[in-house]
């Protein structure tokens, strides 16, 4: 696999014929670490799957906008941040919580996700 070089993917952005190629390489070096970014935010694997992958679309249709005066980084983890915000709003005004414990609808979420184990965070 080639070396991750940003300038080299920004001059593979700036071609048509080549841009999608760019943006491959993008996808390939940022999804993991946009992912745990996002899942630090939302507690599912599946919601931060969801968000990961409307961030590459709206990264993607919008990529002629990036003016390169930050690094692509920068502007994919704003773009991760504005989907989870965005998210956590319209998720929030349709969840309702029992007054009596409304730790309980979030540690309940918690256990059911397959992915996570409290064991291991121990």
């Amino acid at each position: 696999m080639i070396p991750y070089n940003e300038r080299e993917v920004l001059k593979l952005l700036q071609e048509e014929s080549t841009q999608r190629k760019g943006f491959e390489l993008i996808v390939a070096q940022y999804s993991e670490q946009l992912y745990w970014q996002i899942r630090r935010m939302v507690l599912s694997h599946e919601d931060a799957n969801d968000l990961l992958q409307n961030t590459f679309i709206k990264a993607w249709t919008n990529i002629d906008y990036f003016r390169a005066e930050a690094k692509l980084s920068t502007w994919l983890y704003r773009i991760a941040l504005n989907e989870c915000l965005t998210f956590l709003n319209r998720q929030r005004a349709t969840t309702t919580v029992a007054i009596d414990d409304p730790e309980a609808a979030i540690v309940q979420k918690l256990e059911s996700d397959p992915y996570y184990s409290g064991d291991q965070v121990q």
